[in-house]
């Protein structure tokens, strides 16, 4: 049933309960993870083009990232589950989470949601809105 599983961290701290759930859920139904990190791009200070001071910035940040993915990517193997690692640089995240469950025929999408300050919540809940809206896949938003 749920073949293609995708396990999108769309704030800054996130806990590992999102990817265990969506570990379970690929191992029952013998399907393939995909876990995405999504991170805001800070604006360029030039609008039309992005120097090489911020290419670095945006490379050491994905770096970081992906080191702390690859924990998950281990867990994952030692289970002999596919699974493949994101990081999402974007000025939306709402819609380079639709655009990419759409693209890859997303069976399941699963989000983390840990509790936030009033404010960010306000913002998350936004982002969170805009893909049940823009999706037809079932969501599993797991708060932690």
């Amino acid at each position: 049933m749920f073949k293609k599983i995708v396990v999108a961290f769309i704030t800054k701290k996130f806990e590992n309960k999102s990817f265990l759930t969506g570990l379970d859920i690929a191992q029952k139904f013998e399907g393939e993870l995909t876990i995405i990190d999504c991170v805001y791009k800070n604006p360029s200070k030039f609008v039309f083009f992005e120097t090489n001071h911020d290419k670095k910035k945006y490379a050491k940040t994905k770096e970081k990232i992906l080191k702390n993915l690859e924990k998950l990517k281990k867990i994952a193997n030692e289970k002999d589950i596919p699974i493949t690692i994101k990081v999402a640089l974007t000025d939306s995240i709402s819609d380079w989470i639709v655009d990419f469950v759409k693209e890859k025929k997303t069976d399941l999408l699963i989000i983390d949601h840990p509790h936030l300050s009033e404010f960010e919540n306000d913002h998350y809940e936004f982002i969170i809105k805009s893909i049940t809206n823009s999706v037809k896949v079932p969501i599993l938003l797991l708060r932690s």
